[in-house]
């Protein structure tokens, strides 16, 4: 598959955690150039830059709090001024939570959780369309999960569903513009539990009985920002093995 991505700059959010690394490499490997961007993890996060520029592309890092506006604000602006261009946003954002019942969860946290993830993303999102609105051409893949479509967390669901509104709203909004956007749900891959997120168990409802790879992650992201899928908008597609079906 030709994905055309060569030279294209791409952000990834959360480059250090959930898929961000694997990510980062998948499209380094296309000939992409980075802009990785995390909350924390600055020590993870250079490693990150080193393997990426290994591969032979261009690559900057960049420490943000997806809830502070002005952080993502220079964010955005570093990476334009940096590479000339933003093509493609890869919001990875995530804050992990215990799995806790309704009546438990403090109000501090779920607005915490919803700070980052809801409207850190509205941030993200303010500051990077305005750009690709320019250039005519743009792909914006938020990562959500299974929680929004089966319920099993009350605080995951909320959030990955409100994320899943802004991806239709802006590809409902901007396709007129070249720009697409898109959900990935993954569920039952190798590294969630040890990112502190809700792994989908494999039982006999997985039409492919064994747990994902992150590498076939990346390659979903990768297809999905590709020039052949310019067809492709508003969707949300679930890598869970086939457990869910939509």
């Amino acid at each position: 598959m030709e994905s055309k991505l060569t030279g294209k700059t791409v952000l990834i959010t959360e480059a250090t955690r959930n898929f961000g690394k694997d990510l980062a490499l998948a499209f380094a490997a296309e000939g992409a150039n980075l802009m990785l961007a995390s909350r924390d993890n600055p020590e993870h996060l250079e490693q990150t830059d080193r393997e990426v520029q290994g591969l032979g592309v261009q690559a900057s890092t960049f420490q943000c709090d997806l809830s502070n506006e002005s952080q993502v604000e220079d964010l955005v602006g570093q990476c334009v001024s940096r590479f000339g261009s933003l093509d493609v946003v890869i919001n990875n954002v995530l804050f992990p939570m215990p799995l806790q019942n309704l009546e438990e969860i403090p109000f501090e946290l779920w607005k915490r959780k919803f700070d980052v993830e809801t409207t850190g993303s509205f941030h993200l999102f303010k500051q990077v369309i305005p750009q690709m609105i320019q250039q005519q051409w743009g792909r914006v893949i938020n990562f959500t999960g299974v929680d929004a479509f089966d319920g099993a967390d009350v605080m995951s669901s909320a959030t990955e569903m409100g994320l899943v509104g802004l991806t239709r709203g802006i590809a409902r909004e901007y396709g007129k513009y070249n720009i697409t956007a898109n959900c990935i749900g993954p569920g039952g891959i190798e590294n969630q539990e040890s990112e502190g997120l809700h792994p989908v168990e494999l039982s006999q409802r997985n039409g492919i009985p064994r747990r994902g790879t992150p590498e076939e992650i990346a390659f979903l992201a990768v297809t999905l920002c590709s020039e052949g899928a310019s067809y492709i908008t508003g969707q949300c597609l679930l890598a869970d093995g086939g457990k869910h079906f939509l």
